[in-house]
């Protein structure tokens, strides 16, 4: 996965070569724009730029140069383009030349500071050695180097990925990526979503290729908001006509809602998973995946960041919003599945006591245990005190409209019974420390 780095930085290239020439003249001769552009192009840590020459012609001055991608060998390209004196914008052609990307992009770029338009047409590219081909690729978005915002907007007409002779062929593929988060405002908006007309998973087999999984329209977006130091999340998927292996078409859809989470600490967690996962790529690209060794310091960092943030996470109070979990498809080793669920987690942690959250943290494992010794000394309250102080804190509910048969005959008898012989849905809640059924205490409507 190419990361923002990356994105702002080729997006960067484009914006700040067309800058070359500003259109701005009065008061600044168009050298001095240049040797300035060419300055902060060359100090874009995610672009290599060597080779540049500028040409001055009659209105107008050509700019070449090559790049080179920096975080991902193998991608790299030579730029061309044209930039009028009096023009707002750049027009220009990369041709990407490097052993990971190939093909040539038309494009339009707005010149000058700060946030800057931009749009591009390519008829193909490939990749890995034409074991990845896109036909047909159009898209737009902004760059604002300064802020690190940025947004990539791209259409597909057809994208086909082929791998010892596996295939994946999509149709219609739109991605939209937007990152535009500003910590220190405690404002913003971050923005992925995937979306296709449909796809078809090929794999092969001892007998030749056999069509695995197709899909008819899917989308999956994940949208991140932060207000002031709190931070909320959805994610929504939804997969329509799915088929897999030849079975009836199926659908499933999910829309969950992570809210009140504390930025600061979320982004602590984030940070090291980002960071172990940069190291696990590295390493997979020879190994294949994580040694031992990695999988080890993973774990210590993750808890140690736990640890850490725990207390600062919940006194926030966290809260999970289920919207929606359907399936009606055909699933391996369930068969024809029907499922519908809903529900909420919450948590309240005004006036959260740390010793509550250390006692907690403490009975996980051993590991846990000393790191909670280490970082913030013993906890004062037993388990049995922690669980006391915690439990009444948390909220919960779940409404079951449709289980499938499968998972309801491994259920508990009891509950089971209460699957089958109750109508839909079936709440279950979580309130005051006490289980109910139907707003019922659980333990009254089971069967005796």
């Amino acid at each position: 996965m190419v990361d923002k780095r990356i994105i702002i930085g080729a997006g960067g290239a484009v914006v700040i070569a067309g800058g070359l020439i500003a259109h701005h003249i009065a008061g600044n001769s168009a050298e001095k724009q240049i040797e300035q552009s060419l300055a902060a192009l060359k100090d874009e840590p995610a672009i290599a730029v060597s080779d540049v020459e500028t040409h001055r012609g009659w209105g107008k001055t050509s700019v070449s140069a090559h790049l080179d991608a920096v975080e991902v060998p193998g991608v790299s390209g030579d730029l061309d383009m044209d930039v009028g004196y009096m023009s707002r914008s750049a027009d220009g052609t990369l041709a990407l030349t490097g052993e990971a990307l190939g093909g040539s992009v038309d494009f339009t770029a707005g010149l000058g500071s700060g946030r800057q338009d931009y749009s591009f047409h390519s008829d193909a590219l490939n990749a890995d050695d034409d074991d990845m081909t896109l036909d047909n690729v159009e898209g737009d978005g902004y760059v604002n180097i300064e802020r690190e915002h940025f947004a990539f907007n791209m259409q597909a007409r057809h994208t086909q990925l082929q791998k010892n002779g596996n295939r994946l062929s999509i149709d219609g593929a739109a991605l939209e990526l937007e990152h535009n988060l500003a910590a220190d405002q405690g404002e913003g908006r971050s923005h992925v979503q995937m979306a296709a007309d449909g796809a078809e998973v090929t794999a092969a087999n001892r007998g030749g290729t056999a069509e695995a999984l197709s899909l008819g329209p899917v989308e999956v977006r994940n949208t991140a908001t932060l207000d002031g130091d709190t931070l909320s999340s959805q994610l929504y998927l939804v997969a329509e006509d799915a088929v897999f292996m030849g079975s009836e078409p199926g659908r499933a859809e999910l829309d969950v809602t992570a809210s009140q989470l504390d930025y600061a600490a979320f982004e602590a967690l984030a940070e090291v998973l980002e960071r172990h996962l940069d190291d696990a790529e590295k390493n997979a690209a020879v190994n294949g995946a994580l040694s031992p060794a990695q999988q080890q310091a993973l774990n210590r960092d993750l808890g140690r960041v736990m640890v850490e943030q725990a207390h600062t996470l919940l006194a926030h109070s966290p809260e999970l919003q289920l919207e929606t979990l359907s399936l009606d498809a055909a699933v391996p080793f369930l068969g024809r599945a029907e499922a519908q669920l809903s529900g909420s987690l919450t948590f309240d942690g005004d006036d959260l006591p740390r010793d509550a959250t250390n006692a907690l943290l403490a009975n996980i494992d051993a590991e846990t245990r000393r790191l909670v010794v280490e970082s913030q000394g013993r906890p004062a309250m037993s388990q049995q005190q922690a669980l006391a102080e915690l439990a009444p804190r948390l909220s919960s509910e779940l409404a079951v409209t449709r289980l499938p048969d499968a998972i309801v005959a491994e259920l508990p008898p009891a509950l089971g019974y209460l699957m089958t012989q109750n109508d839909a849905p079936h709440v279950f809640a979580w309130q005051d420390g006490e289980l109910l059924y139907n707003g019922e205490p659980l333990a009254q409507a089971l069967p005796r």
